[in-house]
């Protein structure tokens, strides 16, 4: 307890923050906004650079040989099955958001494409929705991940805790702190924004599911919360292996149930020719999409609500994220990481964008009409579209569980690397997992309560990836920068200046 009433003051203020967020909504969500809107304003190119810069450097530590390092020293070994590190990486890195946007961002794109674009509901439109849905979703995402993750795992020693200020191991005590208390404020506001906005989807299915006899609205948003707050606290108090781990194995079994019923059922031929149609669109608009903003006015400010924020809500999840893969990847080669990490999600993204957008497609130009034209829509396409399909009311459920139980490993991987950074542990005590459950609880229920519900859970990612933006370059130069000076990058196993050899801890996991 000596650690928890020395650091006594930060989480009285985030508590301060989260219970005023709650009691006054309205206040908080226009201080976002204003800050989301003043980031935008003077550096949104910062976000392509930082993201740009991300891929360049998971493509350094693929080919150089530095990415024969292994992730907790030489001796180590995989502490999780290669199918639970995945179902834990995807778990924790998008979650209930391919469920939310599988079937609704393609749909948007093509009914409404981007100012100067093409013309709406024609090849062009599709050809730009697949292009434009894979380039917010794919490599740029999961690069900015796999830095965050080996800028903490490359520079931590074997029992140190894998914190972002690993990377600058030469600052003071309370400089190396304060980054990490920013990084905590960075990781709520990223969790609270995705948990919103799954909230608010849960919503929507409820309402459907009943046949509006449920109407989707705060108090429906409120119990869903409570519900969810509960389980989630309960399975934080259980730890890596007995928590997280086990909900991960099953967000992919019913991952694997809801899409392979769609592939089926629905129509297959034209999720297979937007499976390969999508390869094409990404492939070809990848370079432009990645260097280009589009001009002020109209098309900047699209760009900005939608590709923009995307990158900046990743980077919003970086400390989270990173860390926790950083966490769960011992015993793995920096080349196996950046494949495992980069490749495997982006190609399974690929083909559930292909399944579900796919699908929605076809049915739209079929003559369907879904109901989904914009964001405020978009919380009802994946459950509008299995009203196309059998068992129409099994399989929503289905969907419905898969988002619950995606929330629930994401807000409890979320408490728990909260608990890490607060308390500078691997393996941090159940009490300070659970405060920071709550708060996450308490947080999401003042975004949920404010007029401006999912405009505020965006609002929510961008502010707190605006300090972040500056320190995953900053993590990414500084380690990078340490093995050069060092020769470690020709010369992977050369012992450093410091004496650590690349990796996370190896203590037990409770």
């Amino acid at each position: 307890m000596t650690l928890l009433r020395k650091e006594f003051l930060p989480h009285a203020v985030i508590a301060l923050v989260a219970i005023l967020s709650m009691l006054l909504p309205g206040v908080t969500s226009s201080a976002l906004l204003a800050a989301s809107a003043w980031f935008f304003r003077y550096f949104d190119w910062l976000t392509l650079v930082a993201t740009g810069g991300a891929i360049l450097f998971c493509l350094a530590v693929a080919v150089l040989p530095v990415g024969r390092l292994r992730i907790g020293g030489r001796e180590a070994r995989p502490e999780f099955r290669t199918v639970t590190w995945f179902a834990m990486l995807f778990a924790a890195g998008m979650g209930a958001g391919l469920v939310f946007w599988g079937a609704a961002e393609p749909l948007i794109f093509y009914l409404n494409p981007p100012p100067g674009g093409p013309e709406a509901a024609t090849p062009a439109a599709r050809f730009e929705a697949l292009a434009l849905t894979q380039f917010h979703w794919s490599i740029h995402a999961w690069a900015v991940y796999a830095v965050a993750a080996l800028a903490v795992a490359i520079s931590a020693g074997r029992k140190e805790a894998p914190l972002p200020s690993a990377p600058f191991p030469d600052h003071r005590v309370k400089m190396r702190r304060l980054i990490d208390w920013l990084a905590i404020l960075a990781v709520i506001f990223g969790i609270v924004a995705s948990i919103g906005q799954g909230i608010i989807q849960m919503g929507a299915g409820t309402e459907l599911i009943s046949d509006g006899k449920i109407k989707s609205g705060p108090g429906v948003q409120m119990i869903l919360l409570l519900i969810l707050s509960a389980v989630f606290l309960f399975s934080a108090a259980r730890g890596l292996r007995r928590g997280i781990a086990i909900l991960s194995n099953i967000n992919l079994v019913l991952a694997l149930m809801l899409a392979g019923f769609v592939f089926v059922m629905g129509p297959t031929g034209e999720i297979i020719s937007t499976f390969f149609s999508s390869i094409k669109a990404y492939g070809e608009r990848f370079f432009s999409l990645s260097v280009t903003l589009r001009p002020e006015g109209e098309g900047r400010d699209w760009t900005r609500a939608w590709s923009l924020t995307y990158f900046l809500w990743w980077i919003a999840w970086t400390p989270f994220v990173g860390v926790f893969i950083a966490r769960i990847s011992r015993g793995r080669s920096l080349r196996e990481f950046v494949g495992g990490v980069v490749l495997v999600p982006v190609a399974v993204t690929l083909v559930w964008f292909s399944i579900f957008g796919g699908t929605a497609l076809s049915l739209t130009a079929a003559g369907a009409d879904l109901g989904v034209t914009n964001f405020d829509t978009a919380p009802a396409a994946t459950y509008a579209l299995l009203e196309h399909l059998p068992m129409t009311r099994v399989v929503q459920g289905i969907a419905f569980l898969l988002v619950f139980v995606f929330l629930l490993t994401s807000a409890d991987s979320g408490a728990y690397v909260l608990a890490m950074f607060s308390r500078g542990a691997a393996s941090p005590p159940v009490p300070e997992r659970l405060y920071w459950g709550v708060i996450i609880s308490v947080l999401t229920a003042g975004a949920v309560l404010s007029a401006q519900g999912q405009t505020v859970t965006r609002a929510f990612a961008v502010t707190g990836a605006i300090p972040l933006t500056i320190l995953l370059m900053a993590q990414a130069i500084a380690v990078s920068w340490q093995h050069i000076k060092e020769g470690r990058i020709f010369d992977p196993h050369r012992k450093s200046s410091t004496g650590k050899d690349a990796g996370v801890p190896t203590g037990p996991t409770k």
